[in-house]
């Protein structure tokens, strides 16, 4: 596993590279909606059952920003996910933040930061200082999913499908508990229906080896 940057309060953030099956089952997941496989870097979190559940992604799309460092690919939690978006949950996850963890939110910003430019390579990040500057502050001043997250420093939730997979990928966010008690760290049961699969369940070695 490649390790990223130190980041913050949680653990080093590490990712890995897709396994030889990530690729179809990614395919499969990410199928109604659109999305560049180029983009994706290697495996942020996986589901309980061994299936990819969020994916890093490259911080430059042709040479403009992606500010999406995270992408949910489980389509369950992508459904479970909107439907909380759809009771107001980008507003509820803001005021839960403001209230209870107020001072967490501009380091979770700057991990967002280290991380996205951490993905680049040394030469990249070294063409972007000194050919692209304005580019390179893009990436280097932007918090989670692009924000700008000081100006006004209040808290600013993009969208609650990326404040899950950035939960999910560092194994941490300040409004975490608000997550949790939205039902977004649960999976599918095992039947791999959202994954393209209707398997049975089965442990996670098992199942990679079916896929």
């Amino acid at each position: 596993m490649r390790s990223v940057f130190p980041g913050g309060k949680s653990l080093p953030f590490f990712y890995e590279p897709l396994r030889k099956s990530d690729s179809t089952v990614i395919a499969r997941q990410m199928r109604e909606r659109r999305f560049d496989s180029a983009l994706i870097s290697g495996t942020a979190s996986r589901c309980p059952f061994g299936c990819p559940r969020v994916v890093v992604c490259s911080p430059l799309q042709k040479f403009l920003p992606f500010p999406t460092s995270f992408w949910l690919t489980c389509p369950w939690l992508v459904r479970a996910a909107g439907a909380v978006e759809s009771r107001g949950g980008v507003a509820k996850l803001e005021a839960w933040i403001e209230r209870n963890a107020p001072s967490e939110w501009v380091p979770f910003n700057m991990a967002h930061q280290r991380l996205r430019l951490g993905l680049l390579s040394d030469a990249t990040s070294r063409f972007l200082r000194r050919c692209r500057p304005r580019l390179y502050e893009r990436l280097r001043g932007a918090g989670v999913g692009g924000i700008r997250y000081r100006e006004p420093r209040v808290v600013h939730v993009k969208c609650i499908h990326l404040q899950t997979a950035s939960w999910l990928a560092f194994g941490y966010h300040p409004g975490g508990a608000w997550l949790g008690e939205n039902g977004l760290k649960g999976d599918c049961g095992g039947t791999y229906e959202f994954c393209g699969g209707a398997v049975l369940r089965k442990g996670a070695d098992d199942v990679a080896g079916t896929l």
